[in-house]
């Protein structure tokens, strides 16, 4: 749990609390919200002196009604395959949570908004001791399903570094000649705590100098340079992308990855810049064209593409995520303009 047990200790405060029942734990792709739900889901099997039942379910994007009700069942120990009607699952389903009394459902992965109701969840009440969690990439989704949001962010420098020599072993910061290497490449992940881990798999035990040299000049070069990092982390971010749907949103987003790393934009510029290059749609005035920008804006923040600046007036693009827009961009022949590094 490298730097992120101050985001488990607040779950944990709110889950043994009585004044909250939902509870949606929020970040971008990679960052580790799954893995710190894992070690509160085990911490709490563990100790059993609050609740009589822990149940994880995972949704993912591919979400179905009747796989995920016959997932919570399944962790209850129960079945209900021999009830065909959805409706009739769902009145089963809550039954068989009643009984359990005080208990966590944990839904790892949550990509939209999910009715309780027509899955079989009962509603929590602060009363039954009974409580929600969710993890999810929106927080949209978390603000319609009315859970206390948690904010998973990025690791910190000395945490990412912390987090990296865990993987590959703290010794090789004895070695004089690749402090400055590891130092820059631990940099380069950006604090995400997926790319640490799936770069420091394929280089565990490595002490050759030229070969972390050579795996610093590929992430400079573009994270998709790196062996494993597309299919593990980049395509991995790039599921947030595929969820906007609009194509007009999507150009929005790309277009922020052409401009060099660690800028700031300035979201009246932004949206100006939008509108000139037609990613905007053309409405009744100018007014309304940058109301429309501000909600494209909205909806790229709420799925953690970019972060909000200067006390909301800018937004920014992770390092990552701009990788993996440029990774996007790459695969088509529509886009012929390369960010600048």
């Amino acid at each position: 749990m490298v730097g992120e047990a101050s985001v488990k200790e607040k779950n944990l405060k709110l889950l043994i609390g009585d004044k909250v029942c939902k509870i949606g734990v929020c970040g971008m792709g990679g960052v580790g919200k799954t893995t710190i739900m894992k070690h509160i889901h085990n911490q709490l099997l563990k100790e059993r002196n609050k609740f009589g039942k822990v149940i994880w379910a995972t949704v993912s994007k591919e979400y179905a009604v009747v796989k995920l009700q016959q997932d919570i069942a399944t962790a209850l120990g129960e079945d209900l395959l021999k009830h065909n009607d959805i409706t009739m699952r769902a009145a089963v389903l809550q039954e068989m949570l009643k009984g359990k009394k005080r208990y966590v459902l944990i839904l790892d992965d949550v990509w939209k908004e999910i009715s309780l109701e027509e899955v079989g969840i009962p509603e929590p009440a602060v009363m039954d001791g009974c409580k929600l969690v969710l993890t999810t990439r929106s927080m949209e989704v978390v603000r319609s399903m009315g859970c206390e949001e948690i904010k998973v962010e990025p690791l910190s420098e000395m945490e990412a570094l912390d987090l990296f020599l865990s993987k590959v072993g703290s010794e090789l910061l004895d070695i004089p000649t690749l402090q400055s290497t590891l130092k820059q490449i631990v940099e380069q992940c950006g604090g995400l705590s997926l790319a640490i881990v799936t770069l420091t798999s394929s280089m565990k035990g490595e002490r050759d100098a030229h070969i972390w040299e050579n795996a610093l000049n590929e992430l400079k070069a573009g994270i998709g340079s790196v062996e494993d990092m597309v299919d593990k982390v980049l395509e991995r971010l790039k599921y947030s992308y595929d969820r906007l749907r609009n194509p007009k949103i999507k150009d929005c987003f790309l277009c922020c990855a052409l401009y060099p790393e660690d800028i700031v934009f300035d979201k009246e510029e932004l949206i100006e810049y939008w509108i000139d290059e037609g990613f905007i749609d053309e409405l009744e005035s100018r007014k309304a064209m940058y109301n429309k920008g501000h909600a494209n804006l909205k909806r790229l923040e709420e799925n953690c593409l970019l972060e909000s600046a200067d006390h909301g007036k800018s937004v920014k693009m992770h390092d990552l995520v701009r990788d993996m827009a440029l990774y996007i961009t790459s695969q088509s022949p529509r886009y012929l303009v390369k960010g600048c590094n």
